[in-house]
C-alpha cells in the first residue's frame, strides 16, 4: 500500500473516531431504531469515503457539517424508497392489530406526501426546509452558512411553509 493510501485511510479513520457518537445520535433522533441509525452511519460514511480526496483539504467544521448532512441525506434516500414501496400485503398485518396497518400506510403516505411537496418548492425555499427540519439547524444558521441576513432567511422559512400548506392542501 502506497504511503498516500496510508495516511488517506488514518485521515478518515481519525475523522470517524471524532464524529462517530454525534452522527449516530443524529441518526438514532431520525429514525428511533438503533440498528438503523447504525446503518444510516455506515452509509453515510461509506458515501463520505468515496470522495473523501476531495474534501480532506477542507476544513474540519466543514467536513463535520457535510457529514451530518450526508447521513440526513441517506435517511431521506431511505425514507423516499420506502414511502415509493407498494404497501405491505395484508396478509404480513396480525389481525389482531389492525390499528397498525392504518398507521402504517397512513404515515407512508404522509411521509411520500411531504417530500414531494418539498421537492417541488424553489431552491432557496427548499434548501432552507431541509436545513431546519431535515438538519435540524436554525434558520439564523441557514442564514449564516448561506451568507444572507437572518431577516431574509426568515422570509425564505415563512414563504417555504407557506407554500408546502398549499401544496398539501391541494393534494
Amino acid at each position: 500500500m502506497r504511503e498516500e493510501d496510508c495516511a488517506l485511510r488514518a485521515e478518515f479513520t481519525e475523522f470517524v473516531k471524532e464524529t462517530r457518537n454525534g452522527l449516530y445520535w443524529r441518526a438514532y433522533r431520525m429514525c428511533k431504531n438503533h440498528a438503523q441509525a447504525d446503518d444510516l452511519v455506515q452509509s453515510g460514511y461509506l458515501k463520505l469515503w468515496k470522495h473523501w480526496v476531495s474534501y480532506r483539504s477542507s476544513a474540519p467544521e466543514l467536513r463535520r457539517a457535510l457529514a451530518y448532512r450526508t447521513v440526513t441525506n441517506v435517511y431521506i434516500d431511505f425514507l423516499r424508497v420506502k414511502s415509493n414501496q407498494p404497501p405491505r400485503d395484508i396478509d404480513d398485518y396480525d389481525v389482531a392489530d389492525e390499528e397498525a396497518i392504518d398507521l402504517d400506510l397512513i404515515a407512508r403516505e404522509n411521509a411520500r406526501e411531504v417530500l414531494q411537496a418539498v421537492d417541488q418548492l424553489p431552491e432557496p425555499l427548499r434548501e432552507v426546509i431541509h436545513a431546519v427540519y431535515f438538519d435540524e439547524s436554525t434558520v439564523a444558521a441557514f442564514a449564516e452558512s448561506r451568507g444572507i441576513s437572518p431577516k431574509l432567511a426568515s422570509r425564505y422559512h415563512n414563504k417555504a411553509r407557506k407554500l408546502l400548506r398549499e401544496i398539501l392542501e391541494r393534494r
